[in-house]
């Protein structure tokens, strides 16, 4: 976690919002030991859903968007056995950039030992002449669990036509006891290829991708979710990858994000009854 961030510092660095969230085990329950943020980021007081002992957080950006050069910044850590839920208040918009002047955000997220994360996040759309950098970096230590979704749209342009952003890149590490285990690298730019093709979106316009890491994770539990996504009758193509040590990867192709953001959460809920004995989440956002 960083030292104190200031207006001052915002502005020197261009960044338009600052998150850090650091949540631990009380007796009773889960709860925020520090909540701090700076800019267009806010974090909402905790809500406690159906379970009086896990809280979710939204994380909110007032801006309305990204615009053109704007960085934002969260930090994420869940003390030893703690559970949060945290999701994003709406998908992340990113306008023009009339000079190719990246927007960026980067999260990082640490768990530490027997802490649990629950983390889903909105689509982020692109508007025309977009362009997007995302890092997200995430450590784990011994016996944590961490459920993590996120996904990008085909964009927004005036005249209705798609992919008209200029590039879009999102890359996220992950890292168990020091040891990375997964590295993703993505980067679409419409100008260069037709990204609807064979063997990048196979004809779909929007994606996601979930990030299950536990050390519960087998070939056992992999043919379970593969049985339970076999029987969902929705317009989408998935693939489930195992990672060489302790998780698994989901990836989703489809025309409605809806169907996407449908799939990962039959296959979140699916994993909340078998990793922590709990009822289906529903965050009522839509």
């Amino acid at each position: 976690m960083k030292e104190k961030i200031t207006i001052d510092d915002l502005k020197k660095n261009n960044l338009a919002g600052y998150t850090e969230l650091i949540l631990k085990k009380f007796p009773r329950r889960t709860a925020a030991d520090k909540s701090y943020t700076v800019g267009a980021a806010k974090v909402s007081p905790a809500i406690y859903l159906e379970n009086d002992e896990i809280p979710c957080y939204y994380l909110i950006q007032l801006g309305g968007g990204y615009i053109e050069g704007e960085y934002y910044e969260n930090q994420i850590k869940l003390l030893k056995d703690s559970h949060s839920i945290l999701t994003t208040q709406a998908p992340n918009k990113v306008y023009k950039s009339e000079n190719d002047i990246p927007s960026k955000q980067y999260t990082k997220i640490e768990l530490e030992e027997g802490s649990k994360l629950e983390f889903i996040n909105d689509s982020v759309i692109l508007y025309k002449d977009a362009v997007y950098e995302q890092k997200t970096e995430i450590f784990l230590e011994k016996d944590s669990t961490l459920i993590y979704s996120d996904g990008i749209t085909c964009g927004w342009s005036p005249d209705g036509k798609l992919f008209q952003y200029t590039s879009a890149r999102m890359k996220t590490e992950v890292y168990l006891e020091n040891e990375p285990i997964y590295f993703d690298n993505l980067k679409i730019v419409p100008e260069e290829y037709e990204v609807q093709s064979f063997g990048i979106l196979e004809g779909y316009k929007n994606f996601g991708t979930m990030i299950v890491i536990d050390n519960r994770v087998n070939k056992e539990l992999i043919k379970k979710v593969r049985d339970l996504a076999k029987d969902i009758s929705l317009d989408v193509k998935f693939g489930i990858s195992l990672l060489e040590k302790n998780g698994f990867v989901v990836r989703i192709l489809g025309n409605l994000t809806q169907d996407i953001q449908k799939v990962i959460g039959i296959i979140h809920n699916f994993l909340r009854k078998e990793f922590f004995e709990l009822e289906d989440l529903d965050l009522r956002k839509y």
